[in-house]
């Protein structure tokens, strides 16, 4: 609004690389071309996912943990898996079975089935319309395979990994961050037992969720029996705070103040010239005194004023928001320190006419 209110706001959306992410089988060679059938006789007897989405608050990655307990029903097999994560930004990719650890690779040259990609909207914050998700800058995820003995019986399969946020640039004044996590791969299991989901959001930020989940203090919840979307999918945003309301107010109302208080001053600074122009003692014109010098002085100072809380104004306000959070896409800035310059110059004419009339006047008065 402060924007606005300086030189006009200009808003455009951006929305960088973001993760995703569940394990089912590749057809062969891990390439998959077509829906996955199911893994015979092994099934999710149950997943919990954790999403640690606090490391967002310092511009940090987003920590990622799923545990699936699986059952195999038959004779030990040996699967080959693509876990579903989003190529650009997923750092520590690691996998265990049971404590063991499993070896992966990135498969840039998977193909992903269409119930497996990228949600192409996440909720809003704001109202029911939602916002585009990965639709520019976005780069062609890359799946992580590898191949995972599972004996008879029950076992523990872990997956943990980093992966970054996207960045949607229609939030003001802080951006909105966007996270999802694709759920489908778990179809092609033979069984799916259930779902525990928990979600750490950092301290106070705003979040909408799809599917919706339970929110106590700063902690998402949830708990499904069966697989309840494709996705989950979320945005996040972090709050402006009370001292970004008050900056900002406080310094629109400064810069206001002071270009009422440059006027008053050229005025000022007129009625005293124009007392110069008169001899204190006989009432005689000074003909070594001139108006101009002090209107002119009064103008330029006038005219420094008002751009400094001009300058002020705009910068301020986002020295108060978290850091890295704060929304600067677009040229809103950019034509609000225009505007405010060209102001200012403006100003410096205006006061110095006004200061002059204004001792013109007095002097023709006496």
């Amino acid at each position: 609004m402060r924007v606005i209110l300086l030189a006009g706001a200009m808003f455009l959306l951006v929305a960088p690389p973001l993760s995703w992410g569940n394990i089912g089988p590749p057809s062969s060679g891990g390439q998959i071309v077509a829906e996955p059938i199911g893994i015979q006789d092994v099934e999710i007897a149950h997943e919990t996912l954790s999403i640690d989405l606090r490391p967002l608050a310092n511009c940090e990655q987003v920590e990622v943990k799923v545990v699936y307990n699986l059952i195999n029903h038959g004779a030990e097999k040996t699967l080959d898996l693509l876990f579903v994560s989003g190529a650009a930004g997923v750092n520590n990719f690691h996998v265990w079975l049971d404590d063991q650890s499993i070896s992966s690779h990135p498969a840039a040259d998977a193909a992903i089935p269409a119930s497996w990609r990228t949600p192409k909207e996440t909720p809003s914050l704001q109202d029911d319309q939602k916002l585009s998700y990965l639709a520019y800058g976005s780069q062609p995820p890359v799946p992580h395979a590898f191949s995972v003995v599972i004996p008879s019986g029950q076992q523990v399969l872990t997956v943990q990994y980093q992966a970054e946020a996207a960045t949607h640039r229609y939030g003001n004044p802080t951006v909105y961050r966007q996270f999802a996590y694709v759920l489908a791969p778990a179809r092609s299991w033979s069984a799916f037992g259930g779902l525990d989901v928990t979600i750490h959001l950092p301290r106070d930020w705003r979040a909408a969720c799809t599917p919706a989940l339970s929110r106590i203090d700063d902690t998402l919840t949830g708990t499904f029996t069966v697989i309840p979307a494709d996705a989950i999918t979320l945005t996040l945003q972090a709050p402006e705070g009370w001292a970004y309301r008050v900056v900002s107010k406080v310094s629109i109302w400064l810069f206001i103040i002071t270009i009422v208080v440059a006027m008053v001053l050229c005025w000022r600074v007129g009625l005293a010239s124009g007392r110069r122009l008169i001899s204190p003692i006989d009432g005689i014109r000074n003909s070594r005194t001139r108006a101009w010098p002090l209107s002119l002085a009064a103008a330029i100072m006038s005219g420094i004023a008002v751009f400094g809380t001009g300058v002020l104004a705009i910068n301020a306000p986002d020295a108060m928001l978290p850091a890295g959070q704060v929304n600067h896409y677009g040229y809103g800035q950019v034509f609000a320190f225009i505007g405010v310059l060209m102001g200012s110059m403006l100003l410096v004419p205006i006061g110095f006419v006004i200061s002059q009339v204004t001792a013109s006047s007095f002097k023709q008065e006496r």
